[in-house]
């Protein structure tokens, strides 16, 4: 519990427990043996007369009024003025240069406008910025760094209480906040400024008196003070409540499953008219159904889905359309993009055109997209630059370290340190790209477990792996810091040789790869969509719970003269249209993921055209179909001599299923088992070799040891993954599917760098996504082409069955086909030949048919 939360609130709340409990409140009181600091608080009449200045007006020139609920929170620039003159009075009447002084701002551009004013003071104290689009631990680490100047820490609300932060002695408080809203006009959610709690006063107050005494300046008079409300709204009462009631109607217990019944029972209960609001745009969106008006809401198979995503809900929701237009991974690419920072692409603190040469240098811009966008597309495409130009590399040092081609260290122990010098000069954030690998992980596995019906069309290679594209190659140059201020440094030492490597070899990702114009207009459509859906949603609510006194006012109501002056002061009571916007074109930024800022003031159409292209009825998510066996057998080779080898069946029922249904003798079966074992079945003309423990004897096997898998015949490899019944997470399951694709990925280099291999893993649904096998092929450049159920009835079950604990989820087994995807260059020169000499060494004895030694 925070130090400053309304405890009597919650004791009240939870009063009535039972018949025997009782709510009590403890006070612990502080040790004797730690020191008490003092924390001294100041108030604007105070600072004024500190700083020598005039007193009169005051309360209008920094408050914008005498209280604050007629008063704008926004800063003006005499607050600018009056925070930089405290700041240097501090620094001059304080000789002690370790207590830094914390500054309190609201947004990431009141931050900048104070910066640009200390900046000419940088050779006397250092400027910090703490903020979401700042990599925060970087940002602290500069801090401990420094330490022959004083710290001045420009922070919004994330100093509150999400980092500690040394040895401040001095709070500036600008007593405003960013608070988010759902703004009904925008049909999103919309920051706002606002005056602050008196309760997060004190939570700032706390960051100073720790390690000495403290001072807190707040800038608003001490009758203004007094004034502001005790403590914030709640979220629950200003955000729209629709991932909310999702989660609520998915849940498995129906005594919390009525959004309802459970939000009216919550200490700070919403208001109906939300919740209902919410819950319209949800069933209109096919996310929720209700059988009967007096019926509870049950969740779909889209809403199951919608809900099971770590995003927001509006980037889940772009997931999942995406996936409907063939474009999953790309979808989840941007719904994370959406929703995290610091973004990958590194975003210097107040040098915006410094900004926009490192986006244009992945993406160069689409005239369909607003600003935003432009920014969500070039990470984008900042990611896959990461993804192809970096990491493939380190995929590569993998598979040549499998063999001992160098006798260096393991790849992974060089990673940090090259890895981070290697996204320096590419202006990225390596914390970033690693936060947006994991949640597209995260994402991409809950998909494959649910099985939507758009799997078949969004499965397949990424699309920065088109044929003919150019290979990156850096060219890096040193560049002085000039005019970069040293917070914009990673550490101190780049700061102290003046100079910083960059690559110059730009742009990195041409405009005519990736398929980038697909995928923003994709994006633009989508947004649209989107927003159309929620209009809709809401409009389709019909306004049955609105409970205002005012008048309706038709759609064809004549226009206010008074409001578009600016001088209606009647609000809903008006019975002439505030709607200035009515017959105007559409409104470029209202249907975009921006939106539009200007609300009903915009001289632009916030209503639905007639000539709209979107759809009038969402497209709805559904489970997959049946099996098919005839998907299993396309994928087998047409070619005489051409062979499947089938791994690890060691009961033999799909082996003999598929003798019924193709050539037998083109099919060769493994088995761990000796030769006698057990009882097998007839498989006339099927070839088995007994004794093979895979993946050790079957693809690569030790030195010395014999193969008797006629490799360059294989065109298809299919694997029945045994792990023993075991249904939980197990790291030796995780190291058999690396060795798996590692050996094969090998195997299949060294036969011919052009030899074609289908390589089907068949394993549960559910158990597939909890060890994210995908993640782990593309490890060794294997990617998931497609996937489809297997037909039981056709090819008999498979032992490793796990249960699935959301009856949306339906537990199967899966084929997963895999294509190898190597980088171009890894097939000729100096490589295949220390492939091919290694490969000899392994093993003595060569099979017949298996001219692996030659090649």
């Amino acid at each position: 519990m925070s130090a400053t939360a309304d405890i009597t609130k919650y004791r009240d709340y939870f009063r009535d427990l039972g018949k025997d409990e009782r709510v009590e409140i403890l006070a612990i009181p502080s040790s004797d043996q730690h020191t008490i600091y003092q924390r001294k608080v100041s108030y604007l009449e105070q600072v004024t007369e500190l700083l020598g200045s005039n007193r009169d007006l005051m309360s209008f020139r920094y408050c914008s009024g005498l209280n604050p609920f007629i008063s704008s929170a926004v800063i003006m620039p005499e607050m600018h003025k009056l925070i930089h003159d405290l700041v240097v009075y501090i620094h001059k009447n304080e000789p002690d240069i370790e207590k830094s002084i914390l500054v309190f701002l609201p947004t990431y551009h009141f931050l900048e406008q104070q910066w640009i004013l200390l900046k000419p003071f940088s050779s006397s104290f250092k400027v910090h910025i703490l903020h979401r689009s700042v990599d925060t631990e970087q940002a602290l680490m500069a801090m401990k760094i420094c330490k022959n100047r004083r710290k001045v820490i420009l922070a919004t609300n994330i100093a509150e209480s999400s980092v500690t932060i040394p040895k401040v002695a001095f709070v500036i408080d600008s007593c405003r906040s960013l608070q988010v809203f759902w703004d009904s006009n925008k049909k999103s959610e919309s920051a706002k400024l606002v005056w602050v709690s008196k309760s997060q006063a004190e939570q700032r107050r706390g960051r100073t008196g720790r390690t000495c005494d403290g001072q807190i300046y707040r800038l608003v008079t001490r009758s203004f003070f007094s004034q502001l409300e005790d403590y914030e709204r709640p979220a629950i009462l200003r955000l729209s409540l629709r991932q909310q009631a999702l989660h609520l109607c998915c849940a498995e217990s129906r005594a919390i499953n009525d959004p309802k019944v459970l939000l009216q029972k919550a200490l700070d209960p919403p208001c109906p008219e939300v919740l209902e609001e919410a819950l319209s745009l949800l069933v209109h969106i096919n996310a929720l159904e209700r059988r009967s008006p007096r019926a509870r809401y049950e969740p779909t198979f889209y809403g199951c889905l919608l809900a099971s995503f770590s995003l927001s809900f509006d980037a889940s929701v772009l997931v999942l359309k995406f996936g409907k237009a063939g474009m999953l991974r790309e979808g989840i690419l941007l719904g994370v993009l959406m929703d995290i920072q610091p973004q990958p692409i590194l975003h210097p603190f107040g040098q915006e055109i410094l900004f926009k040469e490192y986006t244009d240098s992945y993406y160069s811009g689409d005239d369909a997209l607003t600003g935003k966008e432009v920014v969500f597309m070039a990470n984008f495409c900042a990611f896959q630059f990461w993804q192809q130009s970096y990491k493939d590399k380190f995929r590569l040092e993998g598979l040549k370290q499998l063999l001992h081609f160098d006798d260096i260290k393991a790849p992974e122990l060089l990673l940090h340190n090259t890895e981070e010098q290697w996204c320096s000069f590419h202006n990225l954030l390596q914390p970033s790209l690693q936060h947006v690998a994991e949640i597209y992980e995260d994402i991409l596995n809950s998909v494959h477990r649910f099985r939507p019906d758009f799997l078949a069309t969004s499965d397949g290679l990424p699309l920065f792996y088109e044929p003919f594209v150019p290979q990156h190659a850096c060219l890096l140059t040193c560049q002085q810091n000039g005019d970069i201020d040293s917070l914009t440094a990673d550490n101190e030492h780049l700061e102290l040789l003046g100079e910083m490597r960059k690559c110059i070899s730009a742009p990195f990702v041409p405009s005519n790869i990736y398929q980038l114009n697909v995928v923003a207009e994709n994006l633009a459509t989508i947004m649209k969509e989107i927003r159309i859906e929620y209009i809709k949603g809401i409009a389709g609510n019909g306004h049955e719970h609105d409970d205002s006194d005012g008048p309706h006012i038709p759609l064809e109501a004549p226009l206010c003269k008074f409001f578009v002056k600016g001088r209606c002061n009647r609000g809903n009571e008006c019975m002439f249209s505030h709607l200035v916007h009515q017959r105007g074109p559409a409104c470029k930024f209202f249907f975009s993921l921006q939106g539009c800022r200007n609300g009903d003031s915009c001289s632009f159409s916030h209503q639905l055209q007639q000539s709209t292209s979107i759809s009038d009825q969402p497209s709805l998510c559904l489970p997959e179909e049946g099996a098919d066996p005839n998907a299993l057998l396309s994928l087998f080779p047409a070619t005489p001599d051409g062979c499947v080898l089938v791994l690890d069946d060691n009961d033999f029922q799909f082996s003999l299923s598929l003798s019924r249904l193709y050539d037998p003798s083109k099919i060769i079966t493994t088995s761990s088992l000796p030769d006698g074992s057990v009882f097998h079945p007839p498989l006339t003309g099927v070839r088995i070799l007994w004794g093979l423990s895979h993946p050790n004897q079957t693809i690569i096997p030790k030195a010395g040891r014999n193969n008797p898998i006629p490799w360059n015949v294989v065109g298809c490899v299919m694997w029945f993954p045994t792990f023993g019944g075991v249904s939980e997470y197990n790291e030796e399951h995780i190291n058999l599917l690396k060795t798996f694709f590692s050996y094969l990925a090998v195997r299949i280099w060294a036969i011919d760098a052009k030899h074609y291999m289908q390589v089907i893993v068949t394993m549960n649904n559910i158990r597939f996504a909890q060890l994210q096998v995908e993640k782990l092929a593309r490890e060794s450049f294997f990617y998931l082409r497609e996937s489809f159920p297997l037909a039981d009835s056709n090819f008999g079950g498979v032992a490793d069955t796990m249960t699935a604990k959301k009856p949306t989820v339906l537990s199967r087994p899966v084929c997963y086909v895999f294509d190898l995807n190597l980088p171009s260059d890894v097939f000729v020169g100096e490589d295949a030949t220390k492939l091919s000499k290694h490969m000899r060494r392994y093993r003595r004895n060569r099979p017949p048919g298996d001219d692996l030694s030659s090649k």
